[in-house]
């Protein structure tokens, strides 16, 4: 089909689309007029046959009487768009943009109509009757068919309206319109459409209007689940994107006015040639959403919402992994460093360390994620920002001390990193990378070489570095053991021998009595990040440390 006759009916559809109150209004008035004149004409042929049966008694046309009807009509009228008006104005404070969303119901809209017309119907039929032109058949269509019908929708209309408000309903529905839209964008049809700049501007639009409905509806919401919904309904619209995109046609991704003059992307003006190059505009707009939505839930103290926010990027993550999308991963790797940096200025000025303990948990999730799908890259990549923001969290543990328990909470997310990558058999060479970047955990160069206040020694990521090093003893990787031996060592400098023989004593005994499971609950349950379960390797690691300490003896 020409693509000029495929945009007319588009533009055909769209204006249907656009105007559906008075699409209805016609279908309605349409569907009463048919109704009536079908009854006129069957009450006509059929009225000698209902006479000869009995069914229809000689005084019953002469006792229609419709002139109450106006009147119940207009009380129905009354009451169901007094609860219609009502309803949304109270949902409208909390909910942005309701009035919209009904205003394009198509339910809604066909049964006012029906009201409105059927109490048209009535006062016409009634000024029939005082002219003497008597419709039997069309009193007898208002009084028992339409008018006992509305009465008997109105409550469950009323009900359908009181249930339409509630903000997940709200969420539901314009999500499903969205993935309706994106499903579209795969069609042939609409593929080829998307060639003309109108139509690709108005698919564009559709789609940033919704994400900024849901944006908006989380700044609104104070009920937990829906706030929950959204953002899951935000990680599943991207995730159904990123596999639907490959069979979307490329001129779908030209940055234009719609993508331009977008909020979201306001401050990107030197960025749009990268954003249509890198085909990213709509992962770009929906992770500035989870990013707003989670400066917005630090600030609200929503711990466990917030952390919903990680755990979807790291799911959309996943998927991206799956599809093989390098440059959405290279734009969520990103994501979660700006998350990181929220979340640590967040904890630096409240000294709360539970959401940046949540972020680190689900950073960890991604890269293990990369690991097991063998994305060396991106692994180490991550594995550095990572190690980067525990060295940020260290230095600010002078004026903010949760931040110390941090740094020892990255330090053990990296040790299980270097677990998984030692169990999927990665080369040597990158082994030992990501291992000389978590030894370097807890040295920020600031701290090093500040003279102004006395060295800061982390017990808990020595404590860390010797789990894994008893993991290494257990897989007799001696090489690995010896490069943890060596940076441990660079404490005695500073705390002289004694001291610290004592101090791994200490940490050793700690290790010894470690048990799986913590006596108190988190939000990541009560597992204990110092356990080990290499306990009988202690010994052989404490003889190796002997050796090196006789060997500096000397």
């Amino acid at each position: 089909m020409d693509l000029k006759i495929l945009y007319l009916l588009h533009r055909i559809i769209a204006f249907g689309s656009r105007h559906r109150s008075l699409l209805s209004f016609l279908a309605v008035l349409a569907g009463v007029i048919s109704l009536d004149v079908a009854c006129t004409r069957l009450f006509a042929t059929s009225q000698l046959s209902l006479k000869q049966t009995g069914l229809l008694q000689p005084h019953f046309i002469d006792s229609l009487d419709i002139g109450f009807a106006p009147e119940v009509w207009l009380s129905l009228i009354a009451l169901t768009l007094g609860t219609l008006v009502i309803a949304i104005s109270v949902a409208a404070q909390t909910i942005p943009k309701i009035a919209e969303l009904y205003m394009r119901d198509w339910v809604s809209l066909v049964y006012i109509w029906f009201l409105m017309i059927g109490g048209s119907h009535a006062l016409l039929i009634k000024y029939y009757q005082d002219t003497a032109s008597i419709r039997p058949a069309s009193v007898v269509l208002n009084l028992y068919v339409f008018l006992p019908g509305s009465i008997i929708i109105a409550f469950p209309y009323i009900f359908y309206v009181l249930k339409s408000i509630q903000p997940v309903t709200v969420i539901h529905k314009i999500v499903e319109t969205h993935l309706a839209n994106i499903h579209k964008l795969r069609r042939y049809s609409f593929g080829r459409l998307l060639q003309n700049d109108a139509y690709r501007e108005e698919c564009q639009r559709r789609l940033l209007e919704s994400l900024n409905q849901l944006g908006n509806l989380l700044e609104y919401l104070t009920f937990r689940e829906p706030k929950a919904q959204a953002i899951q309904n935000i990680s599943l619209l991207i995730q159904t994107y990123i596999t639907t995109k490959p069979e979307i046609n490329p001129q779908f991704f030209k940055v234009g006015q719609t993508v331009c003059s977008d909020i979201s992307f306001k401050t990107l003006i030197d960025q749009f040639q990268d954003l249509e190059q890198s085909k990213t505009f709509y992962e770009q707009k929906c992770f500035r959403l989870l990013g707003n939505i989670y400066v917005h839930l630090l600030g609200d103290l929503e711990f466990d919402l917030a952390s919903l926010c990680a755990s979807e990027m790291s799911n959309i993550g996943l998927t991206a992994i799956e599809i093989a999308d390098d440059q959405l991963l290279e734009v969520i790797i990103v994501r979660f460093n700006t998350m990181f940096r929220f979340a640590l200025k967040h904890g630096v000025k409240h000294n709360e360390a539970r959401n940046l303990y949540n972020l680190a948990f689900h950073y960890r999730a991604f890269i293990e994620s990369l690991v097991t799908h063998s994305r060396v890259h991106h692994s180490w990549q991550s594995f550095y920002y990572l190690r980067m923001y525990g060295n940020e969290a260290y230095g600010y543990g002078r004026t903010s001390p949760a931040m110390y328990f941090i740094v020892d909470v990255i330090a053990a997310e990296m040790k299980k990193i270097l677990i998984l990558v030692h169990q999927h058999d990665w080369s040597i060479q990158i082994q030992r990378q990501l291992l000389n970047e978590m030894l370097l955990v807890d040295r920020p160069p600031e701290i090093e070489t500040d003279s102004l206040h006395q060295p800061h020694l982390n017990s808990g990521v020595r404590t860390l570095q010797i789990c894994l090093a008893l993991f290494y003893l257990q897989e007799q990787n001696d090489k690995f053991v010896d490069c943890i031996i060596t940076d441990i060592l660079d404490d005695m400098a500073v705390l002289g021998e004694k001291m610290f023989r004592q101090r791994i004593e200490k940490t050793c005994d700690r290790l010894r009595s470690s048990q799986p499971k913590f006596w108190e609950d988190t939000d990541r349950g009560n597992a204990n990040l110092y356990y080990t379960p290499n306990q009988d390797q202690i010994e052989p690691f404490l003889m190796r440390l002997d050796k090196r300490l006789a060997a500096l003896g000397k």
